[in-house]
């Protein structure tokens, strides 16, 4: 099957999957849909990189929640030690929705620094996670020279989400809750259509409010961002396949190939 289109940032570890995850690969699988499938605690790495595995269609990324930073070292070292199974070291990043305290915040940083540092070390892509901390998020990857970015669920203002896409090339994914979200369409309008992505951030930000979110879902956001970018749908996904292969070039290749030939082990 042609790889036709890429979820870019989902969860398939998470909880929500334990009793159907085989059923929600299937869906996925059946509608054209491949994966990258992000675990933001260190002690999921294991089960990611098994889903990943034991499915051609799922790629596996290692984040680190960052209301977990003081976890940071260790996250670091798996990290490290799985690069060349991974095409992403994410999501991470700063959340200043959930944390408050100044000192937390400033852990926060630290560990968000020290993993975009791995990640321009690894040659690999970073997936950020920048509640509430939009500005904050930019001004740090900027600081860092981090250049092959991917920001996720960005709820910041769409000025600055047109900047970062035009002026430093990051790329930004709109997920399945454009539906519904005023500030997701604003950032659909706002991003650089070269470097626009999707995204489900399965199993939260559903198109419907009270419904699980799986990577199948992927397909409505593709709808909805063409209905409001005035673009053919077919048109549109061929430019956010374009983009995704761009910054994740190893979702274009065999898994077999990648992984006996890791292009980013340290």
């Amino acid at each position: 099957m042609a790889l036709r289109i890429v979820d870019t940032h989902c969860h398939l570890e998470q909880p929500e999957y334990q009793q159907d995850l085989e059923e929600v690969l299937q869906r996925a699988h059946h509608s054209g849909v491949v994966m990258i499938t992000s675990a933001i605690h260190v002690q999921d790495y294991e089960r990611t990189l098994g889903i990943a595995r034991e499915h051609d269609d799922v790629y596996a990324a290692f984040g680190l929640d960052p209301i977990e930073s003081k976890h940071h070292e260790g996250a670091r070292t798996a990290i490290r030690m799985s690069a060349g199974k991974l095409v992403a070291v994410g999501e991470t990043g700063l959340d200043h929705y959930m944390v408050r305290d100044h000192n937390e915040r400033d852990l926060q940083e630290r560990a968000f620094r020290s993993l975009i540092e791995l990640a321009i070390e690894l040659r690999l892509p970073i997936q950020v996670h920048s509640r509430s901390a939009g500005a904050k998020a930019l001004e740090v990857l900027r600081s860092e020279n981090a250049e092959s970015v991917h920001m996720h669920a960005f709820d910041g203002k769409a000025s600055l989400a047109a900047a970062a896409s035009r002026d430093l090339g990051y790329y930004f994914s709109i997920p399945t809750s454009v539906t519904h979200s005023p500030q997701k369409m604003k950032l659909a309008k706002a991003v650089d259509i070269d470097r626009l992505l999707l995204e489900t951030d399965s199993p939260v930000l559903s198109a419907d409010r009270n419904s699980r979110n799986e990577p199948a879902n992927v397909w409505i956001a593709l709808r909805e961002v063409s209905r409001i970018l005035g673009r053919e749908e077919e048109e549109l996904r061929r430019i956010v396949l374009e983009n995704t292969l761009r910054i994740y070039p190893a979702v274009g290749l065999r898994k077999s190939s990648r992984e006996e030939n890791p292009e980013h082990s340290s």
